[in-house]
């Protein structure tokens, strides 16, 4: 029994001992965190992570150092991984919080509403994620004024160019409107059966002129016979 209990105290003081390696590290990254040191501080989480894989506090000021470090991405898993099997409503507050901000960042905004809602849930006084949430909301409506305004300009300019393409084709249509006449007022071998040939012409003008002749033939004489009547009766 007293060995028993030599043991465990033991135990009990290496426990300890153990603890506070894991809160120097922690006390250690905190401290580089704050002087702006994140990729140390991020090794020190680690170190102190390594020594205790369920500890909440490394698991934050690990993803934490990784969003200082402008490493969205993985802290937005890491943020989203933590909320999911946090234990506390203090915790899920906490890690929505900054899973929002990992969001944002990317501009990923809609999806950073849905988290710092879920922060609100857990943690309806947080004033950090109730402000947050009005700027991310404030942004998606503008960005969806954005779209709209995108979508009607879109719309219009394709309107243009519709009606661009139609004058055109109508021009076009014009343009071979007005070539055909031209081209069939200069046909190369017209055919029209009403008209004359160039001989046929000759003939018709020739038979004319005898015509004419003729008609002045017989005027001079008629003119002839009519002098004669007259002097004889004058005489």
């Amino acid at each position: 029994m007293k060995n028993n209990l030599i043991l465990f105290i033991i135990m009990l003081i290496q426990i300890n001992v153990f603890s506070q390696n894991i809160n120097k590290d922690i006390r250690q990254g905190v401290k580089l965190y704050e002087d702006s040191s994140y990729v140390e501080a991020e090794q020190k989480f680690r170190n102190a992570l390594q020594k205790d894989q369920d500890s909440f506090v490394s698991s934050f000021n690990l993803a934490d150092a990784i969003y200082k470090q402008e490493n969205y991405e993985k802290s937005e898993s890491l943020f989203k991984a933590l909320a999911e099997k946090a234990e506390t409503k203090e915790e899920k507050s906490m890690s929505y919080h900054n899973f929002g901000n990992s969001l944002f960042k990317q501009e990923k905004i809609k999806e950073s509403v849905a988290a710092y809602k879920n922060a609100l849930r857990n943690n309806p006084s947080d004033q950090e994620s109730k402000y947050n949430l009005s700027l991310a909301q404030n942004l998606l409506k503008k960005q969806e004024e954005n779209k709209e305004n995108k979508k009607e300009e879109d719309k219009k300019e394709e309107e243009k160019e519709e009606e661009k393409k139609e004058e055109e084709e109508n021009e076009s249509d014009e343009s071979q409107e007005n070539k055909e006449p031209q081209d069939q007022q200069k046909p190369e071998n017209p055919q029209d059966p009403n008209e004359m040939t160039e001989e046929e012409a000759q003939q018709m003008l020739d038979a004319l002129e005898q015509q004419e002749k003729e008609l002045q033939e017989d005027l001079q004489k008629k003119k002839r016979k009519a002098v004669n009547l007259k002097i004889e009766k004058d005489w």
